[in-house]
């Protein structure tokens, strides 16, 4: 599949995969604060933003869309590449499948566990709301505004919705497909497997919020990842780059450029 992205600055390739529910936009203020030292590549994953869909959501082919990226890019190095969440699965089953192509790997607050029971409440709250929402019914942005602050309170919510969202000659509809995402949600939030190599050897940069669960230690990352590294951001939770933007560009430029 041939994503969508963006590319800001000059310097060495970064790679950098959002989230579930997320887009490459989410992450233009992060390739901002980056941009003087890195040529930054904002993907969006399948059935996110302006990729393309496709009923296939795993790990398998979503790692398959990166590496066909990096391969139809021609970058004159290796890429570092780091992802969030769902793009940090992804960024762990490309290196467990092709780690000669890319150079330091940085993932950010999620571990190769599973975490069907753990998270699934507030997805599967997304999902039903995405399912039983009836977008076409709605004139303007201000009216969906209202209708989603109605069930979703918090700034951050609505504008997950909100940023979903896409105007058509018909009216209003959603980018993301939720359909196929609710369809392999089990997948999505548990772990890459079938993968050719058992451990990645190379260090690898974990970055956790420090309000955050998602990491409970080293000891769950070292049997894939025996040379990882890990480091708590303060004041923060799962959202690092939106909550402390400033100190994951430092982790950032401090892992990459030494």
């Amino acid at each position: 599949m041939k994503l969508f992205f963006r590319t800001i600055g000059e310097g060495t390739p970064l790679i950098i995969l959002h989230g579930l529910w997320g887009a490459s936009e989410n992450w233009l203020p992060i390739a901002h604060l980056l941009e003087d030292k890195f040529q930054v590549i904002l993907p969006d994953v399948r059935n996110h933003g302006q990729s393309p869909h496709d009923e296939a959501m795993n790990y398998e082919v979503m790692s398959n869309d990166v590496i066909e990226l990096i391969e139809d890019l021609k970058l004159p190095v290796r890429p570092h590449i780091m992802g969030h969440s769902m793009g940090g699965k992804i960024v762990m089953a490309l290196l467990l499948k092709r780690p000669e192509l890319v150079n330091k790997a940085i993932v950010v607050d999620i571990a190769p566990i599973s975490y069907s029971q753990r998270d699934g409440g507030s997805h599967n709250r997304i999902i039903d709301f995405m399912t039983n929402f009836d977008l076409s019914r709605l004139h303007s942005r201000e009216e969906i505004k209202e209708a989603i602050r109605q069930h979703f309170r918090t700034e951050r919510s609505q504008q997950l919705f909100l940023k979903n969202i896409k105007k058509t000659p018909s009216g209003f509809e959603w980018k993301i497909n939720h359909q196929v995402i609710s369809k392999h949600f089990d997948e999505i939030s548990g772990c890459p497997s079938s993968l050719p190599y058992k451990t990645y050897d190379k260090e690898i940069l974990f970055i956790k919020g420090e309000q955050s669960n998602l990491i409970t230690g080293m000891e769950c990352l070292q049997k894939e990842f025996p040379a990882a590294r890990l480091i708590e951001l303060p004041q923060c939770g799962h959202w690092i780059h939106s909550e402390q933007p400033e100190k994951l560009v430092q982790a950032v430029r401090n892992f990459l450029l030494e």
